[in-house]
């Protein structure tokens, strides 16, 4: 290993080359596969799991709750995501907080934005993890017919579920699921 003097300057690591403001980078001429979580609704939920390390983070970072990707930023993100990709398939995760309280006509602008970008022979796959309580007939049909991967979160059975996961009232949620 060298040795650091006393004179020796630490310089700063610039991990990204400067542009010019308000200017898009364009994609990598070198694509890979990879994956990556979207939260759109940041740590906003509508229960309050004993457990929970994210739904406090807003605190962190002086946000407030109700704060949701703005949809040139959703269009943005689906974009470029579909456009760094070079698999068959391109997956995306969209997850919270509660992303369903975004409401149904959010993730219909998701599949519409994804299908106008969709390269020609590939496919394009979301998935959802949600908490099962806003999910109704009408969500239930939308997730269907365009073939979204859902996963619900329960803690086990009725007791142990409802120990962790209440509501913001305190009622548990596991007949909500």
């Amino acid at each position: 290993m060298r040795e650091i003097t006393g004179d020796a300057v630490e310089q700063p690591i610039s991990f990204f080359t400067a542009r010019p403001s308000g200017v898009e980078p364009a994609a990598p001429e070198r694509k890979g596969r990879f994956h990556a979580m979207a939260k759109p609704i940041g740590s906003t939920c509508n229960i309050d799991c004993t457990y929970c390390y994210y739904l406090h983070k807003e605190h962190l970072l002086d946000k407030h709750r109700g704060r949701r990707m703005e949809s040139s930023m959703l269009e943005r993100y689906i974009r470029q995501y579909i456009e760094a990709q070079n698999g068959a398939e391109i997956i995306f995760s969209w997850q919270g907080g509660e992303p369903t309280m975004l409401g149904i006509d959010f993730f219909r602008d998701i599949v519409d934005i994804q299908k106008r970008y969709a390269p020609m022979g590939r496919r394009i796959s979301n998935d959802l993890q949600t908490n099962g309580t806003l999910l109704d007939d009408d969500w239930c049909l939308f997730l269907k017919q365009n073939n979204f991967l859902v996963g619900v979160s329960i803690d086990g059975p009725r007791e142990l579920h409802d120990s962790f996961r209440m509501d913001r009232k305190g009622q548990p949620t596991f007949d909500a699921c």
